[in-house]
This record gives C-alpha cells, structure tokens and sequence, in this order.
C-alpha cells in the first residue's frame, strides 16, 4: 500500500471484498499490501462500522507505512525456521542478522499470516525482580513432570540466573538426591564452582527434619542453599518460564517413542536454546552463551555496526575459571570446578570472574 492513502470506505469496500476473494487477493487487487487490510479487519471487530467509517485517519496523507517484500521474506524465514518465537525474539534475530525491521511491523505481519499473542489471564500482583550480578553467582534449580509415551518421567534443569545459560539437565525415570547431585557436580565441573543455588522445598532438595544429603553436599562443596518461600513460586519465576517453554515448544509438538529420543530432542532443543536464540529477559538481541561466556559488549558492539552475529566464527569457549569471594573475606579460584584458596587477601576491590 506504499504510502498511499484510503478514505474509511474505501477500507470498508476492500473488507467486503475480502469477504469474498480473501484478504491477500483484495489487498493485490486494491494495489496494497495485505497486513494493512488484517489491521483494517481487527479494526472494524473492535469498533464496528459506524464507528469505523467515523474514524479520523491519523496523520492526513501519510498513508500506512509499507511493508516491503524483502522485509516480509526476511520475517517469515526467521519465524518458519523457529515457530516458538515471538515478534520480541523475532525482531531480536533478525538484528543479529544485521537487518533492523521495526517491532510494530514485525508484530503485524506475523499476526497477519496467524501468529496470536498469548493472553495474559488473570492480572498478577507485583513480583520484586531480582537478577545475579555475575555468572554462577546464582543458579536456580527445579524439577518437572513430563509423558513419554504414556510414561511419566521428570526432567531436572539447572540455570544460571545472571545469563539464563542453561547449566545441565536430566531426563529420568525417577528422581533421586543422587541424580540430583550428578546434575550440580557435572555443572561445577563443566563450568566452574556455583555460588549460590535456589530450589524450592522439594523433597530432593530439603528434608524439614534435619538436613538432607543433598543439602550435605552442597554444604561440603561451599555452596550457598537457598529455598523459595512456600507458595511463592515467582521466586523461580526464571527457571519455571524455562519449563513451561520446554513443555509448549518440545513435549507439546513432537512425540517421543522412549526416553532415549527425548533426551536427543531435548538436547538439541537446549543447545539452540543457549547459542542460537535471542532472550528477552537479556535485552532480546543476545543468546545466553554470550552473557555467559562474558561476550555480551563485544556481540552487541558487532550488532550496532549492523554485522550479521549467526555466522560461523570462532566457538565460545567454555568458562574454566572463576573467582568466589567468601562470606569470611577469603578469595578462592575454581579451575574447572577444583578449589585452589589464594592465601593471605582478605579483600579485593572490583574482582570480576
């Protein structure tokens, strides 16, 4: 539609007409693009006709801004290649592309080939947000239920709050203090010493009489055990987003023949998750193994230059090293998870891991 200019019954003409032959034919037929007679359409439901041939048309001889066909192709690839995402993420990979397409037109033709924002249901009471200032300062942990043919199974996942890289999961049959061990130690070992972990008052994770193994364990590799209030799980609202989202995007659209596949699809889900896919709740143009991995300023430098950041290059080598400054003011560096306690500091100023 270029920057052409309709009056309201031209509009109302171009929807009856889509009534019969379709929007994408009108809108050709009209000598315009297709999303604008989807808005046009949401339009006249929301206000009905006569308050649709009464609206004032913004802007006089403006006309709606044009959609063009390299933006539209760009923006049905990404989303063809990745139908979990929404406009936010969409957006954000097409600037890692080093295309800039505006979230508003984004938004509009994905909506007008189908796409459906998710209700927000019920209004949710204010949730104080809390981020960790580093890499595995805080990790959050938790478990959930899932069917593989017909078989229950759960599937325990580890995150690290500060970048929302996913550190490990498993799939199994039954859970256990000792699957859930494994997960924490091949995450330290992989990645490097967690300072802090927080889990809700399962009962792998917390025993109300005593203290679990678990827990002993945790306490014995010096690190910090933190429970979410009971009935509050907005406390692991990050780890619970992850989830639902595994749930919505894999078990929910592919069917697994046994555990072993599952484990494969999820596999390959969680590597796209952590070195593919832009997160919102990390500014919406970074994937998780960049903030992790300490490459944040670098990636976003290459994308404000408009260079494409999904090309090949260089991996991103995993962390080995990391400093934990103790509640008693002792220094300690990980090598790959392994404590070796720098002796006589007491204190240092600007220490980053």
């Amino acid at each position: 539609m270029g920057n052409r200019q309709f009056t309201q019954q031209q509009k109302l003409s171009i929807l009856k007409a889509a009534e019969e032959v379709g929007v994408k034919e009108s809108a050709r037929v009209a000598g315009g693009h297709y999303v604008a007679v989807y808005e046009w359409r949401r339009q006249l439901d929301s206000l009905g006709e006569e308050a649709f041939l009464a609206k004032e048309v913004q802007r006089p001889g403006r006309g709606l801004k044009e959609v063009t066909a390299e933006q539209e192709q760009a923006i049905m690839l990404v989303w063809s290649q990745n139908s979990g995402y929404g406009p936010g993420q969409v957006r954000g990979q097409l600037r890692r592309q080093g295309t800039t397409i505006s979230l508003r037109t984004i938004r509009k033709v994905m909506q007008a080939n189908g796409y459906q924002a998710k209700s927000g249901g019920k209004e949710k009471p204010d949730v104080q947000r809390f981020e960790a200032s580093r890499p595995l300062e805080l990790a959050q942990m938790d478990i959930l239920e899932l069917y593989v043919n017909k078989a229950k199974i759960y599937l325990l996942v580890l995150l690290d709050d500060y970048s929302r890289f996913i550190l490990g999961f498993r799939l199994v049959e039954q859970t256990s203090v000792d699957e859930v061990i494994a997960l924490v130690q091949e995450a330290v070992s992989r990645y490097g010493k967690i300072e802090e972990l927080l889990t809700d008052r399962g009962f792998v994770f917390y025993s109300w009489r005593g203290i679990n193994r678990f827990e002993k364990y945790l306490e014995h590799e010096g690190i910090d055990h933190t429970h979410a209030r009971p009935h509050h799980p907005q406390t692991l609202g990050k780890v619970e987003a992850l989830n639902k989202r595994i749930k919505l995007e894999l078990f929910n659209q592919q069917q697994f023949s046994s555990l072993e596949q599952a484990f494969s699809g999820l596999a390959e889900w969680v590597e796209h998750y952590n070195t593919k896919r832009p997160h919102q709740g990390i500014g919406g143009f970074l994937v998780p193994a960049e903030r992790f991995h300490g490459r944040a300023e670098a990636v976003l430098a290459q994308i404000a230059q408009h260079c494409d950041v999904t090309l090949g290059g260089p991996g991103i080598e995993r962390s080995i090293v990391n400093l934990v400054l103790g509640a008693d003011g002792r220094i300690t560096l990980y090598v790959l998870g392994q404590p070796l306690e720098i002796q006589g500091v007491s204190h240092v100023a600007n220490v980053e891991p």
